[in-house]
């Protein structure tokens, strides 16, 4: 078995001795794939792995699954079954590895699909929601999967390139997205975690606009936010452009934005309260006279959006730290004076020993064609 991976089972196997967890039942596809290295999507859509303190863990997947389950999964017990007897087949290997009693961790997916028939079952169990410390499993990052990460963040740049110079009144928002997904995919991408944002005019001011048929218009601000996955980690960058001249507000604001931008930049090292970031971001932005909106960001790895987020103290707890090869992105969120200006500069990065670098490199500028 991989030498990663298996230091991977045993921080799970540590986090279930600290939190009292008999097992780990996790079905979350990037759960799956961080404690086997399973990659294939039809393991990931509905397989199940089973991690408990002393044994090897198990892999419960479809029976039609189980020939690429065993190439991929190496020296991990793979377990089949067929529709109707999923819930039969974990609650058996559950009392095969002597789980009948305690407390087992569940991630959101295995809770909604496995929870009744657990419970049923097992009566002398307790099942824990564990998504967001099966989560916290993946917050450091050892270098191979930096490695991946600073790959989609390269594949993301091109992207974000052919998206910009699409840009022209005319073209939908569609358009400029398939464009920018389709040279991704082409550099080598994976299905795409990250559905592309691309927002104009008022559509910018909206936290989730991705794009929609929408034809963009001479004068429109447009808002973009895409990423690239290489095999299956992500990255995460946001670019601000106008299909015109901007105006002097706007440059005004966008200067404010990344100043705050690079004032994050400059706290995000090792040790650093995770509330301090937040606290740093949000006095930046202030003193420039606008307003953040949303979070300052979020970790980044097999999923776009992990924990912990880069927030408050009060959400992200106090003693929330910045760990060396953590991978954050920032900002998720836009701008306001008056009203929400819709203008977005978000960036992947890697905690160093001493501070932190940038992934993503596209130029950090206001857009204009």
């Amino acid at each position: 078995m991989n030498s990663e991976i298996i230091q991977r089972q045993e921080k799970a196997q540590n986090l279930m001795r600290d939190r009292g967890y008999e097992a780990l039942v996790l079905s979350v596809a990037e759960n799956i794939q961080y404690l086997t290295g399973v990659t294939e999507p039809s393991i990931h859509a509905c397989g199940v792995v089973i991690v408990t303190q002393q044994s090897q863990p198990v892999l419960a997947v479809m029976w039609l699954d189980a020939e690429f389950a065993q190439k991929q999964a190496k020296d991990i017990d793979i377990k089949t079954y067929t529709p109707h007897t999923q819930g039969t087949i974990i609650i058996k290997t559950l009392k095969h590895l002597g789980v009948t009693k305690g407390k087992i961790g569940m991630d959101d997916a295995s809770l909604e699909v496995l929870g009744n028939s657990l419970r049923r079952s097992l009566s002398n169990i307790e099942l824990v929601n564990a998504t967001e410390e099966a989560e916290g499993l993946r917050s450091v990052k050892p270098e191979e999967e930096i490695s991946f990460i600073q790959k989609a963040c390269a594949i993301a740049d091109e992207g974000m390139k052919i998206a910009l110079e699409s840009l022209k009144p005319g073209m939908t928002e569609l358009q400029v997205a398939s464009l920018a997904e389709h040279h991704m995919i082409t550099l080598g991408s994976d299905r795409l975690k990250h559905p592309t944002i691309v927002g104009s005019g008022p559509r910018a001011r909206l936290p989730h606009a991705w794009a929609t048929q929408k034809q963009i218009e001479n004068g429109d601000l447009v808002a973009i936010d895409l990423g690239a996955v290489y095999n299956g980690y992500c990255s995460d960058i946001a670019r601000t452009a106008v299909v015109g001249k901007p105006t002097a507000e706007l440059k005004d604001a966008f200067n404010a934005f990344r100043i705050a931008q690079d004032t994050v930049l400059q706290q995000l090292r090792p040790g650093v309260a995770i509330g301090e970031i937040a606290i740093a971001a949000k006095e930046a932005i202030k003193a420039t006279g606008y307003q953040l909106l949303g979070h300052v960001g979020h970790n980044v790895g097999l999923q776009v959006e992990e924990h912990p987020f880069l927030e408050s103290s009060t959400a992200a707890g106090p003693d929330s730290k910045i760990e060396r090869n953590m991978v954050v992105a920032f900002f998720q969120g836009s701008i306001q004076a008056k009203q929400n200006l819709g203008i977005r500069l978000e960036d992947t990065a890697v905690i160093t020993e001493s501070g932190a670098k940038m992934l993503t490199t596209y130029p950090r500028n206001l857009f204009s064609q």
